[in-house]
């Protein structure tokens, strides 16, 4: 019996301070408003490194190098059914 006070006051304690700041009206330091900054944080930084890496690409050239299929996919290589191809 002892055992299940001990988890039901864990289990109070966890809820309350999961949704204590939310139910006395301090939004900003419930755990949805933790997860929504978060979010957020992540998002910009994502911002942040795309926009970068599209800088660096803006004023460069393209390589030179063409898309080569292996040959497995190379036309060619198929020799026995090359007049069915064509």
């Amino acid at each position: 019996m002892k055992n299940q006070r001990t988890r039901l006051f864990i289990l109070t304690a966890l809820a309350i301070l999961t949704n204590g700041f939310s139910l006395l009206g301090y939004g900003h330091g419930s755990v949805g408003a933790v997860a929504k900054n978060i979010e957020c944080n992540h998002n910009i930084g994502r911002s942040i490194l795309t926009d970068r890496a599209l800088k660096s690409l803006s004023g460069n050239p393209p390589t030179g190098r063409e898309l080569q299929l292996p040959a497995a996919f190379d036309m060619s290589s198929l020799v026995c059914c090359h007049s069915h191809l064509a």
